[in-house]
């Protein structure tokens, strides 16, 4: 019994250039199930596992686990629940913030499109990423009580 998944390696030819973009899109991570908050056993690369790493970043409070580095994460909370500060700035922030949580990654060329509404207390907010795998569309909603 193997304590590590099977993992076929392919033979690559040391003269051939391989491209940054086609090494980046396939690296390899374990798909997270949101749902149930927990990794799988199974593997993902390309768009996909960009589009996790987005949600990862959208989903985890920068600086809260001391297992994530600082890159990872982000401060929405921070920023929408802050009482002194208007919507209008919020909304500003929120662009500035998410772009800042996910932009470090090397398959994220930009991030750009965003459409910011305050309706009740929250933000909803839609964004597109432009990936080396093409362009993702997202859409959040955010409440001062995430």
């Amino acid at each position: 019994m193997a304590l590590s998944p099977e993992i076929s390696i392919e033979e690559v030819d040391e003269t051939e250039e391989i491209p940054l973009e086609t090494i980046l899109l396939a690296q390899k991570t374990y798909r997270f199930d949101f749902e149930k908050k927990r990794l799988t056993s199974e593997l993902i690369s390309g768009l996909e596992a960009v589009r996790q790493h987005i949600m990862m970043a959208l989903n985890i409070t920068r600086y809260a686990h001391a297992i994530f580095s600082a890159d990872t994460g982000n401060e929405l909370h921070d920023v929408i629940s802050n009482p002194d500060t208007t919507p209008e700035y919020k909304m500003t922030e929120i662009e500035r913030v998410v772009k800042e949580a996910i932009i470090y990654d090397e398959r994220i060329r930009r991030v750009f499109g965003f459409e910011i509404e305050y309706l009740d207390d929250t933000f909803q907010i839609a964004f597109q990423v432009d990936t080396v795998a093409g362009i993702l569309a997202f859409e959040e909603v955010l409440t001062p009580n995430v």
